[in-house]
């Protein structure tokens, strides 16, 4: 559905229509709209069935919209999905930095995401002028963060993360909300708060983004691995013109977390950027 389709839609909505009562046109017409404004995935979840995914888009951009919670479309609610969608820096941030032109991710098609993320990541990795090593280790961290390129989203629902003051979350449903995501699995309230400032995208009110906008993942693991921004430990302090420690280089993302499995990986990745 186009956008300006999606738009004459919702400006059709006259009365409060509950999620369970949308017919097809009307939840593909929402789902374009959320889309638009990366809460959704605009090639997986523009569907027309609203399941579990599109329903915690909706309820996300309600909360971020400054709409009163409910299980229901009004004119309200459908004239500000339009106007978000009709102005997207408006809604959830102009960026602060370079950002790539977007690209195709789509969940589990891991051969198609793996050549798309790796040139996309390639190029931004290049910009910032990081080592061929340093890309080898950035690719080799995005694949396993991502299982293989398969998802932008952790699998697990992030309750274990809740409550966990050393990431900053601090309010009830931090740890669902802030769960991982991105090519780095970006996770908890302290790092969504510190890319939202840096990026000057709304990640803290829209952390779906993360997952849905493929090359702003891209800008979080490049910057983030170059910088040190996660633990403090910046890559080029394992991975240098001195030396080629892929295994500890592990250190600036999780620990020594499947250190020797990802070290494997950024060799291979080496092998094919030489």
């Amino acid at each position: 559905m186009e956008l300006q389709e999606a738009h004459d839609i919702l400006r059709g909505v006259n009365a409060a229509r509950p999620t369970a009562e949308w017919d097809t046109p009307l939840a593909t017409a929402v789902q374009r709209g959320l889309a638009e404004v990366y809460l959704l995935n605009p090639n997986d979840d523009v569907d027309g069935k609203i399941g579990k995914r599109s329903l915690g888009a909706w309820k996300l951009f309600r909360e971020a919209a400054g709409l009163e919670p409910a299980d229901a479309i009004g004119p309200t609610s459908a004239g500000r999905l339009v106007q978000a969608s009709s102005d997207r820096d408006a809604f959830i941030g102009k960026p602060l930095v370079e950002v790539q032109p977007d690209f195709v991710f789509r969940r589990g098609q891991n051969a198609a995401n793996r050549d798309r993320s790796a040139a996309a990541i390639i190029k931004a990795a290049r910009t910032r002028e990081l080592t061929t090593p340093q890309i080898a280790y950035v690719l080799a961290t995005a694949e396993h963060e991502s299982a293989g390129f398969a998802t932008l989203e952790e699998f697990a629902s992030g309750d274990q993360y809740e409550g966990r003051q050393s990431l900053g979350n601090n309010q009830p449903g931090d740890g669902r909300r802030f769960k991982g995501r991105g090519y780095v699995q970006l996770t908890g309230r302290n790092n969504y708060t510190a890319y939202a400032k840096r990026s000057g995208i709304r990640l803290v009110n829209l952390p779906f983004v993360l997952m849905n906008w493929a090359a702003l993942s891209v800008y979080v693991i490049v910057d983030g691995m170059m910088r040190g921004a996660y633990t403090g430990r910046r890559l080029d302090e394992f991975v240098n013109e001195s030396k080629q420690d892929f295994r500890n280089a592990r250190k600036v993302v999780n620990g020594l977390d499947a250190a020797d499995k990802i070290a494997g990986q950024a060799r291979e990745w080496l092998d094919k950027l030489d």
